[in-house]
């Protein structure tokens, strides 16, 4: 059993933090000049992205809001809109229409879609390198998916209750939060 004890090293940790105090201003001007790096490749290589929003209203003339019932039927259309504004035939329309060179996968990954709690309004939001195309790119596919959705549905098309505009400052990337 004496034998095992041998192999053991003794860690002084008085010594240890008097070291760490030796080098900590060394640790802070690594820290510093890694953000400083970082913060730099975000502003000058890293470009930057503009996010443009537009909004469906869900409801339309047909629909009542009288009951619980109806307020689901809100909530499920919502969920429908969803999908059928990122379809296929929505985005290639879109693309078409716009004469954009990406597909369908790359302009699926521009978009993103809300649905605010406890409304009926379905939010698009398209982001791009060109604050101008952003803007196009979410009004088309507003205008587009509205009208898919009333040939296919076969309803009133929902109502776009906010266009898109042109961003004046990028959504990604921040130099200073990437910096800290």
């Amino acid at each position: 059993m004496e034998h095992q004890y041998e192999d053991e090293i003794e860690i002084d940790l008085k010594e240890l933090l008097f070291e760490f105090k030796k080098k900590l201003w060394l640790i802070i001007l690594a820290a510093i000049a890694g953000c400083g790096l970082f913060g730099a490749f975000s502003a000058l290589v890293l470009q930057p992205q503009y996010t443009s929003s537009s909004m469906l209203y869900v409801l339309s003339k047909e629909t009542t809001l009288t009951s619980l019932a109806d307020l689901q039927i809100g909530s499920q259309l919502t969920n429908d809109y969803r999908v059928v504004v990122t379809s296929r035939p929505v985005l290639e329309e879109v693309i078409d229409n716009l004469q954009l060179e990406t597909d369908y996968v790359g302009l699926r990954g521009q978009l993103s879609l809300e649905n605010p709690a406890d409304t009926r309004i379905l939010s698009i939001s398209a982001t791009d390198s060109d604050p101008q195309r952003a803007k196009a790119i979410v009004d088309e596919v507003a205008a587009v998916s509205s009208q898919y959705i009333a040939d296919i549905m076969e309803m009133v098309p929902p109502k776009i209750i906010e266009n898109g505009v042109v961003p004046i400052a990028p959504s990604a990337p921040s130099a200073r939060r990437n910096g800290m």
